[in-house]
């Protein structure tokens, strides 16, 4: 009995520190804020830079540079896009929500969704 116990207590600790860092990103929530730039890459990658805003969460670990990105490959991303100029160019306020992680490019946090406020 107690051999199992301590079995399952190792292979818990073993599936914990193989798990991604991922599954403990925490994401970024701004603030009520602005796009201040947005950059287009040829692969279809965008990366966005907001305005000064102070984070309703913490800003995420890898995100050292108020950048978010995401890529035009799929139609969400496309619509996205669109979404995107049309609150820069009209310097419409956006809360913008992160993933807690960098994987499309380092310091810039993936972003989950962009919300447009009139």
């Amino acid at each position: 009995m107690k051999i199992s116990k301590s079995i399952k207590a190792a292979l818990s600790c073993v599936a914990m520190m193989t798990m991604s860092s991922a599954a403990f990103a925490t994401p970024t929530y701004s603030g009520l804020t602005t796009i201040q730039s947005v950059v287009v890459f040829q692969s279809g990658l965008v990366l966005i830079t907001i305005g000064t805003t102070t984070p309703s969460s913490p800003w995420s670990t890898c995100n050292g540079n108020h950048q978010f990105a995401f890529g035009t490959s799929s139609l969400g991303g496309q619509t996205l896009y669109k979404n995107v100029i049309t609150a820069q160019q009209g310097a419409k306020g956006v809360y913008v929500v992160g993933t807690g992680t960098c994987t499309l490019r380092s310091s810039t946090e993936d972003v989950d969704y962009i919300q447009i406020n009139p």
